[in-house]
């Protein structure tokens, strides 16, 4: 399992921090040191928390027919194109599942600190979910009627 932090990425021209937090308890993506996506170990009450290797990947997909509020992407615009700088990771490689190191209270990801988001991170997430979040499968009771156990611990 790697803990790992990407520090910066263009998009559009304009150049923002991205952060990606991969850790023990909580999982986040940072823009600009304000989590837009935030996924925390649920395993305890059955919900499958990511525990694989990890890797920066970028993609482009079409959402226009269900997650975009209906703006439409302007196709005559492509190539589109990101790019990586400054990329960094602080982090501990998984040799084997039981590798005790990774969680040991020397590394910094595993201090109390980065268990949770802290009440200013809450916030801004609360803030970024009420503001632009166009799509939650929480409450997409069309495609999903039952509603999944992450879904009351994630808010």
């Amino acid at each position: 399992m790697m803990r790992s932090t990407l520090s910066s990425c263009v998009v559009m021209e304009h150049l923002i921090h991205c952060k990606l937090m991969c850790l023990p308890m909580v999982k986040g993506f940072y823009v600009d040191g304000i989590p837009i996506r935030v996924f925390k170990n649920n395993t305890k009450i059955g919900v499958n928390y990511p525990s694989q290797p990890k890797q920066v990947e970028g993609s482009l997909w079409n959402a226009e027919g269900w997650a975009s509020n209906g703006t439409k992407t302007d196709w005559s615009q492509a190539p589109f194109k990101a790019n990586f700088q400054e990329f960094n990771i602080h982090g501990c490689t998984l040799q084997t599942v039981d590798n005790k190191q990774c969680y040991s209270p020397k590394f910094w990801w595993n201090s109390k600190k980065y268990q949770s988001l802290n009440a200013h991170e809450q916030r801004a997430y609360e803030n970024v979910r009420e503001k632009y979040m166009t799509y939650d499968y929480c409450s997409d009771r069309s495609r999903s009627p039952k509603s999944s156990p992450e879904c009351q611990s994630n808010k």
